[in-house]
């Protein structure tokens, strides 16, 4: 968890340092961190919570069948 942690951060000063640099708008800086911060929220909901679904069950749910149809 600590390593979670510590990579959004070095991720977070990252987006910082390249935002200030390409003078971007406050939006962009909006959109990127809003992004950042619900990805953080569902990294660290996964670790503590074995139980939530991941994003491979979800696509697995939706393309599965596909998937069959096709192999036969």
């Amino acid at each position: 968890m600590i390593l979670i942690i510590l990579g959004f951060l070095f991720l977070f000063g990252y987006e910082w340092i390249y935002l200030k640099n390409k003078n971007r708008k406050k939006r962009t800086y909006w959109i990127v961190f809003c992004i950042m911060g619900a990805s953080f929220f569902y990294c660290i909901s996964t670790a503590l919570f074995i139980h939530i679904p991941s994003p491979v069950d979800l696509i697995q749910f939706f393309f599965k069948p596909i998937q069959q149809k096709m192999i036969g």
